[in-house]
């Protein structure tokens, strides 16, 4: 390779922050980040490549951080170590620089597949190219990240279009999920939805315990951030950062469970044995109405139904008397509920299947109302009849109880 400096230019220097598996407790492999220096001060990296793009020589620059962050990867990095490099779009795509920039990677002695191209959240005008580009690096064996997921552009679209090996999830999604319940199950359902897309997740910016707990939780397979380990500059110090402290991802931390499946929280066993109630009593021939009471003065309790065992409302619903402000249908239509199928419905298919049993449905969005609910069902036999019932509750206030 030439001369990784570029003439006239912020002066460069590499530091690295390991990327870690929670499986094996060790890095998988560094990102690099660029430390620069310009009129003999420091500067940021966007203040560095702000300089190059003004003098018209981005590309140039980026591929001079290529190669700075390359050599001084393999004077530290062993033989499984992977190394993840921040590209911009517009330089992957350049007529001139984008193929010299893979030149210059094959060059380096180092096999593509131990290169990440990182591709940094930023518009792209021509994202055909952009395919293009990826599609030619992945052909040389190199592996594709995409960073800042969740954040502007980097959206479920692009993945769907570049297949990256690896999406990083922005770091303000880990800060506001470990803030709340909900928020922490909708990144688990991100994630899961990311794993069956087939793609590493890493969690960015993971600075506190509760964070590092959240991200075992949600199955993510990397993690990284300064609660694991900052960015170096030494490559000694760097080579140090091989393993996860024991301090963050011990035992206990791997057998913590932030993320409780909504069946096995404590804080739902009122609801259960209303449920109950409700369940014998209606089983006995008491009326839906008087038969719900009991479980209709629980807190959060919404609404009570009965379906026929095709799946079929019987009757209309009988709503709780309070949160009179959750009922409110968005279309009139469907706030008629006799006669409604709700065959699809997983707390139906479940209570089919496992007779007898009071089921826990995980919260969805009730069509009637428009809220997140989570569902108590029972399959039941009346005078040889099948029946199901149903009985909501407001998945967001019981959200309001969990620590």
């Amino acid at each position: 390779m030439i001369d990784a400096q570029a003439s006239g230019l912020p002066r460069i220097e590499s530091a690295f922050q390991p990327v870690l598996s929670l499986a094996h407790g060790a890095a998988v492999g560094y990102e690099a980040l660029l430390r620069a220096t310009h009129d003999e001060a420091s500067c940021s990296p966007e203040q560095a490549f702000a300089v190059a793009r003004r003098s018209g020589r981005y590309g140039e620059y980026e591929r001079a951080c290529t190669r700075h962050h390359v050599r001084r990867f393999v004077r530290f990095a062993g033989d499984e170590s992977v190394l993840f490099v921040n590209l911009h779009p517009d330089v992957l795509v350049d007529p001139v620089h984008g193929p010299a920039l893979v030149d210059d990677l094959l060059a380096s002695g180092v096999m593509p597949g131990r290169v990440v191209i990182e591709i940094l959240e930023a518009r792209q005008e021509t994202p055909s190219a952009l395919i293009g580009a990826v599609e030619r690096l992945r052909s040389h064996g190199f592996l594709i990240a995409l960073d800042d997921f969740g954040a502007g552009l980097t959206n479920l679209g692009r993945v769907w279009d570049l297949r990256p090996d690896v999406v990083k999830l922005d770091r303000e999604l880990i800060c506001k999920a470990v803030s709340s319940y909900r928020n922490a199950r909708s990144l688990l359902r991100l994630v899961d939805l990311l794993h069956d897309i087939g793609t590493f997740i890493v969690v960015e910016g993971i600075e506190t315990e509760d964070q590092a707990r959240l991200s075992v939780d949600c199955d993510a397979d990397f993690v990284q951030g300064y609660y694991f380990g900052r960015p170096t500059i030494e490559v000694e110090a760097a080579a140090a950062l091989t393993g996860i402290p024991t301090a963050g991802l011990d035992a206990q931390l791997m057998d913590a469970r932030k993320l409780r499946r909504v069946g096995d929280l404590d804080e739902l066993a009122p609801y259960r044995r209303a449920f109950g109630m409700f369940r014998d009593a209606w089983c006995a021939g008491v009326p839906v109405n008087e038969a719900a009471r009991h479980f209709l003065a629980c807190e959060w309790a919404l609404r009570v139904f009965v379906l026929d065992d095709t799946g079929k409302q019987v009757g209309e619903n009988i709503e709780a008397s309070r949160h009179d402000d959750r009922r409110r249908a968005t279309f009139p239509l469907l706030a008629r509920s006799t006669g409604a199928n709700w065959s699809k419905r997983a707390y139906f298919r479940d209570a089919l299947v496992r007779p007898g049993e009071t089921i826990v449905s995980e919260p969805y969005m009730s069509s009637s109302s428009k809220n997140l609910c989570v569902t108590l069902s029972a399959h039941v036999n009346v005078a040889g009849r099948g029946f199901v019932l149903g009985a909501d509750l407001l998945f967001e206030g019981l959200c309001h109880t969990l620590a």
